[in-house]
This record gives structure tokens, sequence and C-alpha cells, in this order.
């Protein structure tokens, strides 16, 4: 499968705005294998090391080819 994603993927803290740059093969590693009975509308997600906030990826073709995209609200 060609990777779409590029060598990292850029994730942010909604909570604390703190950005973290994630290997595109651990985070597409993990997304594979979370495919069965999980809710593929939420994209990967990591745990904040600076809060308890949850880190979603600024950008990031899935693993079903879907793409998420991180927006301020």
């Amino acid at each position: 499968m060609k990777n779409k994603n590029g060598k990292e993927i850029e994730f942010i803290c909604p909570k604390c705005k703190t950005k973290e740059r994630i290997p595109t093969e651990i985070v597409e590693m993990l997304d594979y294998a979370d495919q069965i009975d999980v809710d593929t509308s939420v994209p990967p997600r990591f745990d904040c090391e600076k809060c308890d906030g949850k880190m979603v990826p600024i950008y990031y073709v899935g693993a079903k080819g879907r793409t998420y995209e991180y927006t301020e609200e």
C-alpha cells in the first residue's frame, strides 16, 4: 500500500493546543488494528502528555480511505 500521509502525522490536543509529530507507520499500524468494532468516524487518537486531553490528527487519510481533518470549533 502506498503511504499517502508522509513520514509523520502531526497531532494536536484540542484542549491545550499542544502539537506532536507521530511516525506514520505507528499511526497506520494502530489504525489498521482498530478496524474491528470501532467507530471509524473518530480518527486515531493519542493521550496528550501535557493535559488529560486526546490528541487528534491535523490531517490524516485513514486505513479505509477516510480523510480526517482537524478544525477549530
